[in-house]
């Protein structure tokens, strides 16, 4: 209690200071210290440093330590390279990602058309098989058209005795007269069974069994040109005509046995296959 004495004035209040002495101010500041007012918000590293040179001066009283603004400049400069850094790395990331799925849709497309390429030369080869398929057996059927046809056995000739009974005795055959010499021909495709001379009053005669069974008998030749067990071909010439054996004149006796059983009349037969007589 003072007595008698006035009570010293009060000094204003100027607020919280931190005083930092000057040799640790660089130091202060490159650790990024913080450095706060009362009831302040907190700041960032870059703006507590560059406050804490501001105030550290002002309570002071003494010039900022070009040392300490320089390392603060420093610092913010880095603060700053590092954001920029950070956008170019954002931004090469992004690129990157758009050429890395720009790859990839190229990719990716590349694989499809591939696909699709493939596909449709398989389908090509498929068709061209098919097609080199349908056009074997078209040939196939061809060749065994040609093979399988019929054809007249004789040419030049004049009808003479028919198929049916003749004399009193059934005459198994068609007589087609002709001078001697005259080339006898296989009906179609076959194997011969005989060739050599009958007993039987047929004289020199050649028989011939077709692909579909049927026999002819070509009887009363004067040459024979084939032998037993070859194949003969449609139109081939297995003989010529005379007038052997039992024969009233040169002439070509036609016999037709169907699977090789009994002879049937050869007129109606070769017409039933396209031969007219």
């Amino acid at each position: 209690m003072y007595v008698g004495r006035h009570r010293p004035a009060t000094k204003p209040a100027r607020g919280r200071q931190f005083v930092i002495p000057v040799d640790l101010l660089s130091s202060t500041v490159a650790a990024g210290l913080i450095v706060r007012d009362a009831g302040a918000s907190p700041l960032s590293a870059e703006a507590a440093a560059m406050k804490n040179v501001s105030n550290s001066v002002a309570g002071l009283g003494l010039a900022a330590d070009p040392d300490a603004v320089a390392v603060a400049a420093g610092d913010r400069g880095n603060l700053r390279a590092s954001r920029d850094g950070v956008r170019a790395e954002a931004a090469l990331g992004l690129a990157a990602s758009s050429a890395a799925e720009a790859g990839a849709d190229a990719a990716k497309a590349a694989l499809q058309r591939i696909a699709a390429e493939k596909a449709a030369a398989k389908k090509a080869a498929a068709a061209k098989a098919a097609a080199d398929k349908k056009k074997k057996e078209a040939e196939r059927k061809r060749r065994l058209a040609l093979a399988q046809r019929w054809i007249a056995p004789f040419h030049g000739y004049t009808l003479t005795s028919g198929y049916g009974w003749r004399w009193g005795r059934m005459h198994p055959a068609q007589d087609l007269a002709a001078p001697t010499g005259t080339p006898v021909h296989s009906l179609s495709t076959g194997t011969v069974i005989f060739s050599g001379w009958s007993n039987e009053g047929y004289g020199y005669m050649v028989k011939i069994r077709y692909w579909d069974g049927t026999v002819s008998w070509f009887a009363h030749n004067s040459r024979l040109l084939v032998s037993v067990g070859e194949q003969v071909t449609p139109g081939q010439k297995v003989s010529y005509s005379g007038n052997t054996g039992n024969s009233t004149g040169p002439h070509l006796h036609l016999e037709i046995h169907p699977d090789g059983s009994g002879p049937v009349a050869p007129r109606s037969w070769l017409a039933a296959r396209g031969v007219y007589l």
